[in-house]
This record gives C-alpha cells, structure tokens and sequence, in this order.
C-alpha cells in the first residue's frame, strides 16, 4: 500500500485555482458532448425501461438482447454523467478537490468505464451464443449473471475508497480520479479490466464476423438470406469500432503517463470528449441497428438472434412474397422431329387438356402432363417454392396496421367516432314540442 501524505498533495494533485483560458474552451467541448450522451442515454433508458415493464405485464416475458442493452444505456449513463460533471468546474473557474463533486466524478469515471467496456464484451459474447451457437442461458442464470456483473463492476471500483477513503480521488488533469501515484490501483481496477474488454470485444466479433462470411459462401443460408446475412456480418465490424475509438485514447494517454509521459492537458480534453461520446454513439448504433428491440410492441423471441439485426445502410428485401423457380426438361433427340411437326396440334390439345385440369380440380402435374395417352406433351415441370421468415420491418408493419384495426374504445366495437355520428343522427330525430 502506497503511503501518500493528501494534506501535502504536489502541483498536479491539489486545487486548481483557475482554468487557463485556452484550457476552458476544451472542457467546454468536453462537457456539451457528456450532456449530449447524458441526455441521449436517459432517453433510451426510459424508452427501454417501458418496453420492458409492458412486455412483462402483456406476455409475461422480455428479450435477453434488450436488457443486455439497457444495461449497457445504465453504464453509459454513468460515464457521460462522470465528464458532465466539470461543468461545475467551469462554474466556479477552478476544481477545487474538497468539493463533493469531485468524489462523485472520481467515482462515476471509475464505475462508468468500467462498466462501459464490461456490457460491451457481454453483449458480444451473447451475441454470438445466440447467432452462432443458438445457444442461451436460462433466465435464471442470466439474471444471476447481470447481478454478478454489476457487484464485479461496484466491487473493483470500491476498492480504492475501501483503501485509501474519499481522499483517493483527486485533480487528475482537468477533472477528478485516483491519485497518479497510485499506479498499481489504477492498473488493477481499471485499465487492465478495460483493455481485457477492449480486445476481448474486438476478437469475438472478429470471429462473429468471421463464421458469418464462412458460412454465407458455402452456402449455409438460403440465396434470399444471404444478402442480409452479408450486411449483417459487415455490421458485427461496427460495433467494437465505436467501442475502441471512444475508449482506446484515454487509457493510453493514462498508460503513458503511468510510464513518466504525461499528456498535455488539451490531449486530455480530447480524449475525454472522445470516451464520453461513447454513450450517445451506442444511443445511435443501438437504436439504428435494433430498433425492433427498442420500438416493438411486443418482445421478440429469443430464438432470432440474428433476426433482430437490421443494416440501416442495406436495402430492405421484398416483405410478404415468395419465389418461384420453374424448370423444364427437354425432349430427347430422338422426338424431336415428331414434336416440330406436331407443334400445333399439341399447342391445341394441351389448352383442351389444361381447361380440364381445372374443371376436374386435379392437382397432380406430373400424371396430367405426362400420363395422358392421348397427349403429345412430354415436358416435366418442377416448381421450387422458397418462403422467407418474417423480416423485423414486417413485425414493426404489422403492429402498425394492427394498432389501426384497434377500436378506440377498450371494450366497445365502436370507436368514439362512429359513437358520435350515432348520437347526432338519433338527436336529429327527437320531435320539437
């Protein structure tokens, strides 16, 4: 344990008693991007947070994939909170580290991240136990596990304020963390378990993306399918990219000051404007890429894991339709002579021949084409019906036309319209005295 005498902090780690000029206007950009995703993030989870209480009242049941999410909108609501937070130092012109304020930011930056990069990794690993393994884990074990989680994100971040108290966090720069003699700390309950996430995410949908790819050229899905699995597979790329652009900068420049380099105080306003955009980012990339989790009325199963993917960028594929492929066999050489020379005369019997088809309702091509004894047809027609599963765009169509064909009132037939005309025509009718 590393004795650090926090009546007699140096330069870096006491009070500062004023912003430079130029040192403002970077924490100004700092503190809009962190509102942007605080309010972006707020919104989503309160958004979610109706999804998922009215789809337990009306199906007894929610989706994995939207809780995983929100989850995610919590964590993220803690990091842009943590760099909202210096808008108190830019009222006051200075970080004053007696400020309750700066304990809250401390705590916030460190649970924040950490959380952040933890329900990122989480929700990769879910998503390929669902879209590559068609595996999940019970509800049980999977509550069990959102609350082993969150105790392992709290607990790894207390241990600092169990060590050293609320004098643990300090000026760190231009907002308040652990204190920079503290090497090991931050290492320990931080930027190691943020690195195991940022590279753990980057494999594992490498490997998403990877199987996706694999499979899409042998031929593993259906030629309809295969389109929107391409576009799906490209978006598995996305996601760690925002992750890692957002978060990678800040912990290096940490790292390098741990290692006797540190940034200047603008490169570290840059790189927090970049880490709290992280939440308003995924506000984006979730809502765009699963918006059927977030807008449906009704949860969807957890059994389509890849389903619930939507590209924004694809087009969407032709909804409610099937493709019919026919194919016709020639005739041998051998016939060939006799089937030009009676061209006509079949071209007629088979109109008579079909026309009986229908009146008869027979439905056995084969025996009708070829079985005929008195037919000059000798064609076999294979037909090759494909059907596609609903897309989420035909889920969000059809509870839109259901939403219609509901009456306005809860228990009536009638909606209050009809209601209306009904009383005026009935009022028109009352005799004057």
């Amino acid at each position: 344990m590393v004795a650090i005498d926090f009546n007699h902090l140096d330069a870096d780690s006491r009070t500062l008693d004023r912003f430079p000029s130029d040192i403002r206007s970077w924490l100004c950009a700092v503190v809009v991007l962190g509102f942007l995703s605080f309010v972006a993030s707020c919104s989503l989870f309160i958004g979610l947070s109706y999804r998922l209480i009215s789809w337990q009242i009306r199906s007894k049941r929610t989706n994995q994939f939207a809780i995983l999410i929100f989850n995610l909108v919590w964590a993220d609501i803690q990091q842009s909170l943590s760099f909202l937070l210096n808008v108190e130092w830019l009222r006051l012109d200075q970080l004053d580290i007696d400020n309750p304020i700066c304990f809250a930011q401390g705590w916030f930056v460190s649970t924040g991240d950490l959380a952040s990069g933890v329900w990122c990794l989480t929700i990769g690993l879910h998503t390929f136990a669902s879209v590559i393994l068609d595996w999940r884990l019970k509800p049980k074990y999977f509550y069990l596990t959102i609350i082993a989680l969150w105790a392992f994100v709290y607990g790894v971040s207390a241990i600092g304020v169990g060590m050293y108290g609320r004098d643990v966090y300090v000026r760190a720069g231009v907002w308040c963390w652990i204190h920079h003699d503290l090497d090991d700390l931050r290492l320990w309950t931080h930027y190691f378990w943020i690195f195991c996430c940022e590279f753990g995410t980057i494999f594992i949908y490498g490997i998403i993306y990877t199987i996706l790819v694999q499979r899409n050229r042998s031929g593993y899905y259906t030629p309809l399918e295969a389109d929107r699995v391409k576009s799906i597979a490209n978006l598995m790329v996305v996601y760690p990219i925002v992750y890692v652009i957002c978060t990678l900068p800040l912990a290096t420049v940490r790292m390098a000051s741990m290692s006797g380099y540190p940034p200047s105080l603008q490169k570290l306003c840059l790189c927090g404007a970049m880490i709290t955009s992280n939440g308003w980012l995924d506000v984006l990339l979730y809502t765009l890429t699963r918006r059927i989790l977030i807008f449906s009325d009704e949860p969807p199963d957890d059994e389509h894991g890849i389903d619930t993917f939507s590209a924004f960028w694809a087009t969407s594929p032709k909804r409610f339709g099937g493709a019919a492929t026919c194919e016709a066999t020639g005739l041998p050489d051998h016939r060939a002579s006799s089937a030009v020379s009676k061209r006509k005369s079949s071209r007629f019997r088979s109109a008579i021949s079909l026309d009986k088809m229908l009146v008869d309702g027979k439905n056995d091509s084969e025996s009708n084409l070829c079985g005929r004894a008195d037919m000059e047809i000798k064609l076999v027609t294979t037909t090759h019906i494909t059907s596609e599963p609903a897309q989420p765009a035909d889920y969000e169509e059809m509870e839109a036309e259901a939403r219609k064909n509901r009456p306005a009132t809860p228990t009536g037939r009638w909606s209050d319209d009809d209601l209306n005309d009904e009383l005026k025509l009935e009022l028109e009718h009352i005799p004057d005295d």
